[in-house]
């Protein structure tokens, strides 16, 4: 099972950055500390050690494996991917009543 509390933390981040004007990709470079924790969760313990304590291009696949993981992951997920998301729109925007909505 993925860290949720981990994944929710990263789409907060990416939010955040949306909301301050940094592009995709500014904003995912700027989230890159929370991405990590993500795709740690997606190795399993022995590629966890790897990734820590391997070469430098150890260390890039890892990576990439890791996040190819969490990539399907939320494919797989696209459920608790939106809940996710949309969670961390609400804590960085607040919530979107119904009544503001028709206003707008």
């Amino acid at each position: 099972m993925p860290n949720l509390k981990a994944i929710l933390a990263l789409y907060e981040a990416h939010t955040f950055f949306a909301l301050t004007g940094a592009l995709p990709d500014e904003a995912a470079t700027a989230a890159w500390a929370e991405r990590d924790v993500v795709i740690r969760h997606f190795l399993n313990p022995a590629e966890r050690s790897e990734y820590d304590n391997g070469s430098r291009s150890l260390h890039a696949a890892l990576q990439k494996k890791g996040d190819q993981r969490f990539r399907a992951w939320e494919h797989e997920n696209p459920d608790i991917s939106a809940v996710l998301r949309k969670r961390a729109e609400d804590k960085i925007f607040g919530p979107v009543s119904v009544r503001e909505t028709e206003t707008a």
